[in-house]
């Protein structure tokens, strides 16, 4: 007896004049289950928002891979001010290495920031979301990534851009009042 399979059954279907209606009935009915069992299984991974590759590393990321980040901030750097000042510089230089750039800002940010962070980016030209609250667990509070693969040694951003932010903590220091040199 030959196995039930498609290519079987359609090979007896039109071998023998008296089972062919039976055969050609369980012939469509196995075609049928195939094709409502496949459709079904689409149905249900679009329905759970599709299948994702690497899920752990794209909620850390706020929603992209680690491989593509070309800088991150942690929530903390990115309510400070210090970064914020320094925000349009920093991204003009890394478009300047990289097109397309992205930026995604986390929930966790504070509004006023989150609004200053997407009309910079929007300002210079980047696509910038701010990414849906099922990113909240991630650490980071900004991150600039590309559309594919990128090199980039330290993606820590107060690291890859120290030079444009030591002067300023710098500045600060220096500028101490008479009073507090002398008594403080």
């Amino acid at each position: 007896m030959h196995k039930k399979t498609i290519p079987n059954l359609l090979y007896k279907c039109f071998s023998s004049e008296p089972e062919r209606i039976f055969n050609l009935l369980e012939f469509l009915l196995l075609w049928y289950n195939f094709i409502m069992t496949d459709i079904n299984k689409v149905i249900m991974e679009k329905a759970q928002g599709g299948v994702k590759l690497n899920p752990d590393e794209q909620r850390r990321f706020l929603g992209t891979f680690e491989e593509r980040v070309l800088a991150s901030c942690s929530i903390e750097q990115a309510n400070e001010t210090l970064i914020r000042s320094h925000f349009k510089e920093m991204l003009s230089s890394i478009m300047k290495n990289c097109q397309p750039v992205i930026v995604k800002i986390s929930p966790e940010v504070e509004s006023s920031n989150q609004i200053f962070y997407l009309k910079t980016a929007k300002e210079l030209g980047c696509e910038a979301t701010i990414v849906s609250s099922d990113y909240q667990s991630s650490p980071f509070g900004l991150i600039v990534h590309s559309d594919h693969l990128a090199q980039v040694d330290d993606k820590d951003i107060s690291q890859q851009f120290a030079s444009l932010l030591q002067p300023a903590e710098k500045l600060g220091k220096e500028k101490r009042s008479l009073w507090k040199k002398w008594f403080g």
